[in-house]
C-alpha cells in the first residue's frame, strides 16, 4: 500500500519537541539491538564550530550498564510521523548521515502506532546513521557541545522523566572526550533555553557517568 506519510525515529535533538515543526506529533518508542555513540564529526561547512554529536551504532544485544541496574541494549526515543513530501528538509538536517530503513520488529511501539502504521501499510522506520567517513570519537578540535547537550537531555526529560535522562546518559558511549562549554554563546543551530537547575541536574549526571568511567579503567 502506498502512503503519503514516512516515519523516522529519533534518539538525540528530535526528541526536544523544540527542536520540531509545531505540527508534528511524536510517539514514545524503543530502537533494540542499538546504542547512542558521541562519533558524528558535522561537516556543514555553514557552522562556526567544528564540533561531534551523537550517532547510533549497533550492539550485540547484551546488557549495558545503567547505574546500578542494567537494561537492555536499546534506544529510548520518538517516532515521529511526517508527511513524505517533507523528507528533502530532514535529510538536510541530518546531513552527513545514512538513512536507514529499519523493520517494526526492530522496536517496541504503543498499540496506537501499530494500529496506525498497519492501516496505512507501513512495514519500516526510518533512523539516520552517521556515514562511516564521518564516524570518529570527539576530540579537542571536535568537541562534544553542552549546548546540543542541553537540548538532548532536556527533550528526554521531558518525555521520559528523570528516569529516562538518566538511562540516556548512563547508556551512550563517549561520554568521557572532549567536551566543550558554550552556552553562554550557543554553537549548536537548535539550541533551546534551559534553566540553571536544569544545568546543574544534567552536569551531575555527566560528572556522574565520568567518574564510573574513570573507575572502571582502574578496575
Amino acid at each position: 500500500m502506498k502512503t503519503d506519510w514516512i516515519h523516522y525515529f529519533g534518539y538525540g535533538s528530535l526528541v526536544n519537541r523544540e527542536t520540531r515543526p509545531a505540527n508534528e506529533v511524536a510517539h514514545s518508542a524503543r530502537l533494540n539491538g542499538w546504542q547512542r555513540v558521541w562519533d558524528h564529526r558535522v561537516t556543514d561547512p555553514a557552522r562556526d564550530k567544528r564540533c561531534t554529536s551523537l550517532s547510533i551504532e549497533p550492539t550485540s544485544g547484551v546488557v549495558v550498564q545503567a547505574g546500578q541496574d542494567v537494561i537492555p541494549a536499546g534506544i529510548d526515543g520518538v517516532v515521529v510521523r511526517l508527511p513524505v513530501e517533507h523528507l528533502p528538509q530532514l535529510d538536510a538536517r541530518e546531513a552527513g548521515y545514512d538513512r536507514l530503513s529499519l523493520p517494526l520488529s526492530d522496536f517496541d511501539l504503543s498499540d496506537e502506532l501499530l494500529q496506525q502504521m498497519d492501516d496505512e501499510g507501513v512495514e519500516n522506520i526510518m533512523v539516520y546513521r552517521s556515514q562511516t567517513v564521518n564516524r570518529t570519537l570527539a576530540d579537542q578540535d571536535n568537541p562534544v557541545l553542552l549546548s546540543y547537550v542541553d537540548c538532548v537531555m532536556a527533550g528526554y526529560l521531558h518525555r521520559f522523566g528523570e528516569q529516562g535522562v538518566q538511562d540516556m546518559v548512563s547508556s551512550t558511549r563517549g561520554w568521557e572526550r572532549a567536551l566543550f562549554d558554550d552556552r553562554s554563546d550557543p554553537f549548536y543551530p537548535r539550541w533551546v533555553e534551559v534553566n540553571d537547575r536544569s544545568r546543574q541536574y544534567f552536569d551531575g549526571l555527566i560528572m556522574a557517568q565520568l567518574d564510573l568511567h574513570q573507575r572502571s579503567r582502574r578496575a
